[in-house]
């Protein structure tokens, strides 16, 4: 292959799709291709570039020491012809970033946070969308995304901000009602409250009770349902009910006074929220700032955490 007019642009996507799902059918499926479709155009490739790509296997491929280089210099092409075609349709593209985040956490953690990038970096501009699922970015137009989980999301690279800490908390009168203070308050005493739960965190009232040994209050106790954390939180703090909170959500009202956490039973989980990107993809320079910002940022909300659990 001597000419670069022989080679198919769309094959080199293909294949690059493949290589990052380690799969054809997976690959099919993000193409809009059949899994036939996707073989031919790597067969085809393979024999235009005169060496194999993958090592085919049952269900799965797996790239070849040759491929793996060669896709490598696809990915870091593909990314340049992006990064071109961004910066025609807007001008402004080399200076922005696009972050994607979970609702509630950007709400509840990173709007508060976002004045002090803003002083550091004046000449960056964010681009902020908020989103519960996990970005496509083959397609989507997203640079970097927090999401939740237990840091294994496919075909993705992920850096771990801070794990889950669950704990109840409410507005500081509600003991009052039962005739209790928040140093008397027993967590069987939960039943005689309303539980203030999220469409989206279905779990974690589940989760904190069975861990704090009482798991039957749940079915004692009245409910309330939102269709958010985020509104959960809000409830608490107007003395609906209890809700369980992530610590770092709520770690400002804490200090604020506006809620409190009677009880001295935390529930970490392994789940957490994870800076993600394309895995084999470097980062931007943008991205790659953002990154350092937020991982200290994380750094000094976990501190900040520690001090209310030593205050508790």
């Amino acid at each position: 292959m001597e000419k670069l007019r022989e080679l198919n642009l769309n094959s080199l996507r293909i294949a690059e799709s493949a290589a990052r799902n380690g799969s054809f059918i997976r690959a099919a499926e993000e193409q809009l291709l059949t899994p036939s479709a996707v073989s031919q155009r790597v067969k085809m490739l393979e024999a235009q570039l005169q060496f194999k790509l993958f090592d085919r296997r049952n269900n799965s491929v797996a790239l070849t020491v040759d491929g793996e280089a060669f896709i490598r210099q696809v990915r870091e092409g593909l990314d340049s012809i992006l990064a071109a075609r961004q910066a025609v349709a807007d001008p402004n593209r080399e200076r922005s970033l696009k972050v994607r985040a979970l609702p509630t956490f950007l709400m509840r953690w990173l709007l508060r946070r976002l004045p002090d990038f803003q002083h550091r970096f004046p000449k960056l501009n964010l681009n902020l969308s908020t989103s519960y699922s996990i970005p496509e970015f083959t397609r989507e137009d997203v640079d970097i995304a927090i999401c939740y989980g237990d840091g294994q999301f496919e075909g993705l690279a992920s850096k771990l901000l801070f794990n889950e800490d669950l704990t109840p908390v409410c507005h500081p009168s509600l003991p009052s009602q039962i005739g209790k203070t928040s140093k008397t308050l027993k967590v069987s005493d939960l039943k005689n409250f309303t539980l203030l739960h999220s469409a989206t965190c279905t779990l974690n009232w589940h989760s904190w009770l069975k861990f704090a040994g009482h798991p039957g209050v749940i079915n004692d106790s009245h409910g309330m349902q939102f269709d958010s954390c985020m509104l959960t939180f809000e409830a608490a703090c107007a003395g609906l009910g209890f809700a369980a909170a992530n610590r770092a959500y709520v770690a400002p009202d804490i200090l604020s006074g506006r809620l409190i956490a009677p009880f001295d039973v935390l529930h970490p989980n392994r789940n957490g929220w994870h800076l993600v990107h394309p895995a084999g993809r470097p980062l931007s320079s943008n991205a790659e700032t953002f990154a350092k910002w937020i991982a200290d940022q994380a750094e000094l909300s976990e501190a900040e955490v520690a001090a209310l659990r030593r205050n508790s």
